[in-house]
């Protein structure tokens, strides 16, 4: 043994070792410090830990069973012992040990009196409890009752997003999760929340059986559940209880003595349920769905004829039907006048409501194009609560059409932050990209919200419309073929005909497109006639827009087609519809 020993100092393969463990840990102090400042993956130090780990050995069988001598490395076994120079390596390896040390105090001071306190340090983490409500599960026998474990998530959610000191998921964001028994530690990263909140519904006749728990996303802890066996006429007590409960739990410090949770607006049981089959199939646009939300709508009017959210959901619904968003539309100025009364009903009943100040702001925009008393409607309705996805993007829009690209911008990037699967946030944020003249990061956040539902309208067509802005006629057309929304894909398609300069073919598209759709697309038939050059009809088809209170028209205000028209004297004209 004494000689084996003898053997290892002599061929230095201590020594070796010694420096080897030397430079891992300068190496590992090296990788520790500037893998994170260059954003690598925390996998990657791991990984090079475990080489270093591993070539230990490595060095150690290197130096047994090699040598360095003054014409190069050769194996041991043959090199004469009496011309060795293992002595000179041993004292060179002393050196480099020592070099090596010298560097490793060098960094260490470097990044405790340097780096430490010159690199910008990361913005604080905020410290309010944050929460995803997630879908609950309907648990019923009759699979119809769907609406109404999720009109109880979404009303769960809406009580806890008033409560100033919570950071509440966004609906879109939450409800992506509805039926896919995602590992609860993924959804706490994606949505950004330390805890969620999820449950059961099992409603038979006039009982319902409500399961809720509270869980901390981080390791999966329970932090509340209860069960409720209750009637249904029970609903609305038991939605401000879980609430409290869920506020007690995350011990959250409210300012004041009471916080008030109940915001129904209706004491009536079948109105309320009638209140949330509503929401639910406006929340599941299709033509059929949006006739469905505002037939119960209006039955839960006809029982309680005070009931502000209804009028307000069906100020919505109508809007949307009349609008067009899910086919038809047309007849503006009659139906946005509809859509004015019912807001009007629910800003009367309710004055202090977010619904009711949102649908007023809807109202007066499209029914009215008065854009001063829409922002003031709505900067209130954000004041009351200020975490409100969907007030926020209204909100940007209307800085967007005021011209403000950066103001909305920075507000949308805030309701994607409080709903990050939210495609009709990203939706939003492209469209001012895309007005500010920022085609690239239109173009990648639209592919964003693309990524989030492949399958959502008015994507594609938006993406097309950023790569014609860019000259890059093919990759709009590849885009514009996948648009599911035939009037929008037409549309796309005529300026793709003009880009390529098919004079013809572009001028019987646009007689086919003026004869299929006429007065209810007068904007896009204004887009097109200025996207050719033709300002004459421009302004003939923004005179129809404005005379038929067509809802696109206000994309007018912003868009690149319109560039050269805004310099042309007629321009005011138009511009004074909307009353800016």
């Amino acid at each position: 043994m004494r000689q084996f020993l003898q053997e290892i100092k002599r061929r230095n393969v201590a020594k070796v070792g010694i420096v080897y463990l030397i430079a891992g840990w300068l190496t590992m102090q090296v990788v520790d410090i500037m893998f994170p400042a260059l954003k690598l993956p925390e996998w990657m130090i791991t990984a090079v830990a475990a080489l270093i780990i591993i070539g230990l050995p490595f060095a150690l069988i290197f130096a047994w069973a090699f040598e360095m001598t003054p014409e190069g490395l050769k194996l041991e076994k043959h090199v004469d012992r009496s011309q060795s120079i293992t002595p000179q390596t041993g004292q060179k390896l002393n050196r480099v040990a020592i070099l090596i040390l010298i560097g490793a105090v060098g960094l260490l001071l470097v990044d405790k009196f340097f780096l430490q306190n010159r690199v910008e340090q990361p913005a604080p983490v905020a410290t309010r409890p944050s929460i995803a409500v997630l879908p609950f599960v309907n648990m019923s026998d009759d699979q119809a009752n769907e609406y109404f474990s999720d009109g109880l998530s979404e009303e769960l959610l809406n009580l806890l997003a008033k409560i100033p000191q919570l950071h509440v998921a966004g609906r879109t964001s939450s409800f992506k999760f509805k039926g896919t028994n995602e590992d609860l530690r993924v959804i706490g990263e994606q949505l950004n929340v330390d805890n969620v909140l999820e449950g059961s519904v099992r409603k038979s006749g006039p009982r319902l059986r409500i399961t809720a728990q509270l869980i901390d996303t981080e390791n999966g802890y329970h932090l509340w559940s209860e069960t409720y066996d209750r009637d249904l006429t029970d609903i609305f007590q038991i939605q401000d209880e879980i609430a409290k409960n869920v506020v007690g739990a995350l011990r959250v410090h409210l300012l004041g003595e009471q916080v008030t949770l109940t915001t129904k607006g209706t004491t009536l049981t079948e109105a309320y349920n009638l209140f949330l089959q509503g929401n639910y199939f406006l929340a599941h646009s299709s033509a059929e769905n949006l006739q469905k939300s505002i037939d119960a709508y209006e039955r839960a009017i006809e029982l309680d004829p005070n009931f502000a959210r209804a009028y307000a959901g069906l100020s919505f619904a109508v809007g949307q039907q009349v609008g067009g968003w899910t086919g038809g539309g047309g007849g503006f100025v009659e139906g946005y006048e509809r859509v004015r009364g019912y807001a009007e009903k629910a800003y009367e009943l309710a004055p202090d409501s977010p619904d009711a100040l949102l649908a007023m702001s809807n109202a007066l925009l499209n029914a009215d194009w008065d854009f001063a008393a829409n922002t003031r409607h709505i900067e209130r309705a954000i004041s009351i609560e200020p975490t409100n996805s969907i007030l926020l993007e209204a909100h940007g829009f209307n800085l967007l059409v005021l011209g403000r690209f950066e103001e909305a911008e920075a507000l949308l990037k805030k309701a994607t932050e409080i709903d990050p699967l939210s495609v009709s946030a990203y939706r939003a944020l492209g469209d001012v990209q895309l007005a500010a003249r920022h085609f690239e990061d239109a173009i990648e956040t639209y592919e964003t919200a693309l990524r989030l539902s492949p399958e959502s309208a008015r994507l594609h067509e938006r993406i097309a419309r950023a790569y014609l802005f860019k000259n890059d006629v093919d990759a709009a057309a590849e885009h514009a073929v996948q648009e599911p929304v035939a009037w929008v894909r037409e549309l796309v398609e005529i300026m793709i005909l003009h880009r390529r300069g098919d004079r013809d073919a572009w001028s019987r598209a646009v007689q086919e497109y003026e004869a299929s759709y006429g007065n209810a697309n007068a904007y896009q038939l204004a887009e097109i006639y200025a996207d050719s050059g033709d300002l004459d009809a421009t302004f003939e088809w923004l005179k129809v827009t404005a005379d038929v209170r067509d809802p696109g028209g206000v994309w007018g205000l912003v868009m690149p087609y319109f560039d050269d028209a805004r310099k042309d004297p007629r321009w005011p004209e138009f511009k004074s519809a909307f009353k800016l």
